[in-house]
């Protein structure tokens, strides 16, 4: 079983020339929700530290919470959930198909496939479809609704049972899965060596920048173990033997970055990735003023949303966070929020429903709560779905005020 560790050295790169960026002391794994108050306001607290490369400027934790913790029993994100992540997958499959040629028949093959939500579009488009998924329930899911899905984390014996099932992939994908991998030099080495010659390889992370210029710390956790951008993977990738085709931004979970690449004889960098990369080397990854200043700014931030609070408070009106997210235990941390604060949470998802959020005690019940109230202050936890929640929250027949937090502090009136 692999343990908690100290990350000692570039999780790319290898150097041990690592510099503190952010430090935001100890808190609970955000998706581990528990059955109990007394259990939620006592759990176990980890080192939460963002590094940052001296040498290839890659970003990343500098603690390894053990994935058999993360994912193996207790893990209930779903990707099928939201709406406009569902739309942005449909999108995403049409691309790839296009960009990569797939015929019908191609072979497919997901790195961190969850409930299967992406597979099933390639499944549509007839491919023939795998996935490969530590967490138990969403592998359960997925297999259920006829995505072949093995339950493990994407190493040796993992691609040993894809072959027998489907053989080597055409394609092998992932998304917003790779910053989650504990073993992740070697998910790209095993990404390499599986695929046909000539295959592609399309992911999807979380953007660093984008995390910086709008101020969404939250997105920083446990299961978070890098913080991507172009620069550090295209180095890496590209002396794997990985020819870089593209790289594109897209507004997924708050903003990701996409790479296309594609396992060739001869390793090249094309030349819109090297513009690509000229104008990140400008960006404010580079700006130690800007680094150095960010939390600062995000503090700030939070110290508004506090008060915003605490006057509700004064006005005796129920205040409800809506979703419960792993972002949502450091975003009420920073904002000195609990379960004295926030009377309760409501969620979508059935899997969280009874369970109360790690620290901060607050429960979580079903949406349909909501109607038993006239008017409520909803602040959006799962603010990378503001725009689905706030379609629902329109349908309802009472007041509502909704704050949202990211990536613009914003009150509305509903």
């Amino acid at each position: 079983m692999t343990t908690n560790k100290i990350i000692r050295e570039c999780r790319l790169c290898s150097s041990k020339e690592l510099k503190t960026l952010y430090d935001f002391g100890k808190i609970p794994l955000g998706n581990n929700l528990l059955l109990t108050f007394d259990e939620s306001i006592t759990v176990k607290l980890y080192p939460l530290k963002v590094v940052r490369c001296q040498n290839c400027n890659h970003f990343q934790l500098n603690y390894s919470v053990s994935p058999n913790l993360l994912y193996a029993t207790n893990y209930t994100y779903l990707s099928g959930i939201g709406s406009s992540f569902i739309n942005h997958i449909k999108n995403y499959t049409d691309w790839v198909t296009k960009k990569c040629n797939l015929a019908k028949g191609s072979i497919v093959l997901e790195i961190g496939s969850n409930d299967g939500s992406c597979l099933e579009q390639f499944k549509k488009k007839g491919m023939i479809v795998c996935g490969v998924d530590p967490a138990q329930v969403p592998s359960k899911i997925a297999n259920k609704k006829g995505i072949k899905t093995i339950n493990s984390f994407f190493n040796i014996k993992a691609i040993r049972n894809i072959k027998k099932c489907i053989g080597s992939p055409s394609v092998i994908t992932s998304q917003n899965a790779l910053a989650h991998i504990d073993d992740l030099k070697n998910t790209f080495i095993n990404a390499y060596k599986f695929l046909k010659d000539d295959g592609f390889f399309v992911f999807e992370v979380g953007y660093f920048k984008t995390v910086l210029e709008k101020k969404i710390f939250d997105t920083i956790y446990h299961e978070h173990l890098d913080y991507h951008h172009a620069f550090p993977l295209v180095n890496y990738l590209n002396n794997l033997g990985f020819s870089i085709k593209n790289i594109s931004l897209n507004n997924s979970q708050g903003g990701s970055i996409r790479f296309l690449l594609q396992k060739s004889k001869k390793a090249i960098i094309s030349n819109q990735v090297k513009g690509f990369l000229y104008n990140e080397k400008k960006s404010i990854l580079y700006s130690k003023k800007y680094l150095d200043s960010w939390i600062i700014q995000i503090r700030k931030n939070f110290d508004k949303i506090s008060k915003i609070i605490h006057k509700i408070k004064k006005q005796k009106i129920p205040i409800v966070g809506y979703g419960a997210p792993t972002k949502a235990t450091l975003l009420l941390k920073t904002a000195n929020l609990n379960y004295k604060d926030i009377n309760f949470i409501v969620d979508d998802n059935n899997l969280k429903i009874g369970k109360y959020l790690p620290l901060h005690g607050i429960k979580i019940y079903p949406t349909e709560k909501l109607k038993k109230y006239e008017k409520v202050f909803i602040i959006l936890l799962a603010w990378n779905f503001s725009v689905d929640i706030i379609k629902k929250l329109k349908k309802l027949n009472i007041k509502i005020i909704v704050l949202v937090p990211h990536p613009k502090l914003e009150v509305l009136n509903l």
